[in-house]
């Protein structure tokens, strides 16, 4: 099969022909239909994210079980599938709290084993989720990300009289703003910098009332859209260490701030004011498999809007043509058909 192959430290993969995996007994094998590339597979790919070499990455994808191991029992050949990232061991105490994301000895697909940038993979049964049969191979494969904007945002428990700021109008804050308004926030502000103009309008359009271009101004202007009183609750989404200190600074006096951005280096802020204006800081790490499958239903219901966000499509030979569409900043979420 073609795969995309991280197979060396530092820049670069190969795209060749590797394999076809063979599943184990409690795993199917999947021939994928649709794959996303994540904002965590550009740093793989870059090498900038340490990986275990050989590796091929993916882990947003869909599509349909081919082979069944010889103890799966809730699957069949010919199923429509879409399955989560995490592999949790389901032992740890954190597995057995339902936190699964901070599984001890957590795997991830496309990240410490083989996923997706190919045509088939296999996955355990376990994290695999059916497709509703009105949900296309690219709804299915953006699961992944919507869930990984749906965890915080239900992790922050959005009122109907909180103003949310999401900074960032990429994949992640774009699906987050979807759901904060599915939730009932009364007014959500979306921030972005220079060069974002066309994601901000397509945040206006999947919710946002009100949309910032980062400034000296910033601060200032969302004070002006909330009424002096600043953000209830403020998503971070951009995974930028400059956003931290602008995150903490926009949220109101025992407001919230939930962290989603993956940061790769360190972090700088001015940390009494978390103690002075008494702020609360959570961290989000993607979901849990009730959150997938409850992203479906809200996929299903036409909650969440998928369409708008992809911007391109490629087959997965033209991986090269892809990754140059994002450093160019001209995709908000790509697919690629094997």
């Amino acid at each position: 099969m073609l795969a995309v192959v991280k197979d060396k430290k530092g820049l670069g993969y190969t795209i060749k022909e590797v394999e076809i995996p063979r599943p184990k007994d409690d795993e199917v094998l999947i021939k994928i239909k649709a794959v996303g590339i994540c904002g965590t597979d550009v740093p793989i790919l870059k090498g900038i994210r340490d990986v275990p070499i050989p590796l091929i990455p993916g882990h947003e994808f869909a599509g349909d079980i081919v082979e069944v191991g010889s103890k799966v029992k809730d699957f069949k050949v010919g199923d429509r599938v879409t399955p989560a990232i995490v592999i949790g061991c389901g032992h740890c105490y954190f597995c057995r709290k339902g936190l699964e994301t901070l599984c001890d000895n957590i795997i991830e697909t496309g990240i410490h084993v083989d996923g997706a940038f190919a045509e088939y993979v296999t996955v355990p049964e376990k994290v695999v989720h059916r497709l509703p049969d009105n949900m296309t191979y690219e709804q299915g494969a953006s699961i992944d990300p919507i869930a990984s904007a749906y965890h915080p945002v239900k992790m922050a428990s959005i009122g109907s009289e909180d103003i949310v700021v999401v900074f960032g109008p990429g994949p992640i804050g774009l699906y987050a703003i979807q759901i904060a308004k599915a939730e009932g926030a009364k007014k959500i502000i979306s921030v972005g910098v220079k060069g974002d103009e066309d994601r901000l309008e397509l945040a206006k359009k999947l919710g946002a009332d009100e949309t910032i271009i980062s400034s000296e101004k910033l601060l200032e202007d969302i004070s002006k859209f909330t009424h002096g009183r600043m953000a209830d609750i403020v998503f971070e989404a951009t995974g930028h260490p400059s956003v931290f200190e602008m995150a903490l600074s926009s949220a109101r006096k025992h407001g919230t701030v939930v962290m989603i951005g993956i940061f790769h280096e360190p972090a700088t802020a001015n940390i009494a004011q978390i103690v002075r204006r008494e702020i609360q800081i959570k961290g989000s790490l993607c979901y849990t498999w009730q959150d997938y499958k409850e992203c479906i239903d809200l996929v299903e219901a036409g909650k969440v809007r998928i369409e708008p966000m992809i911007s391109h499509i490629f087959d997965l030979k033209d991986m090269d043509k892809a990754l140059e569409v994002i450093d160019e900043r001209k995709a908000i979420k790509i697919i690629l058909h094997p």
